[in-house]
């Protein structure tokens, strides 16, 4: 169960990268050779997507073998949420995000750890970053609610900061 997402992310490399392969050995055994007989199957004009490069620094690799261990640390970090230590998770939150920058879950995640532990404006960022990765409708309507009452309790320390030095 442990290297579930390394088998998953393995075998939607070995899926990409099976027609590559054989588009790349001229198809199967007995087909013509001569690519102008035969319709390429892409649409005129476009370009085929370029290979994946060699030392796995192209964004589709990065993505692969990225992908298990920031769900991963997602974990973790639950883990840590719920032991109520709100530092380790947020380590874990913006290690995850470091490891997939458009990986939505792991901004939530952090906007809510730094809301526990009362850092209002790293939460309201974490959930501005998240907002900014494609997610679902209803769930942009509850996160630009958070993000709207974050701005009033910042404006609110805000002014009772200003309130305390002038005094």
């Amino acid at each position: 169960m442990k290297h579930t997402g390394t088998i998953l992310a393995a075998a939607c490399f070995a899926a990409w990268a099976a027609p590559a392969a054989a588009h790349a050995q001229g198809g199967p055994p007995g087909s013509s050779q001569d690519s102008s007989s035969k319709p390429s199957g892409q649409p005129k004009g476009t370009q085929p997507a370029p290979p994946p490069a060699p030392d796995g620094s192209d964004a589709i690799s990065r993505r692969i073998n990225n992908s298990a261990p920031a769900q991963h640390d997602v974990e973790v970090g639950l883990y840590y949420m719920k032991k109520e230590k709100y530092d380790a998770a947020i380590d874990r939150f913006a290690e995850a995000a470091k490891l997939m920058p458009d990986y939505a879950l792991a901004y939530k995640l952090m906007g809510e750890a730094y809301e526990k532990k009362k850092f209002l404006p790293e939460a309201r960022q974490a959930y501005q970053k998240y907002l900014a990765c494609n997610i679902s409708s209803k769930e942009t309507e509850d996160i630009q609610k958070r993000v709207a009452r974050l701005d009033a309790e910042i404006q609110d320390q805000e002014k009772r900061r200003a309130a305390a030095t002038k005094q």
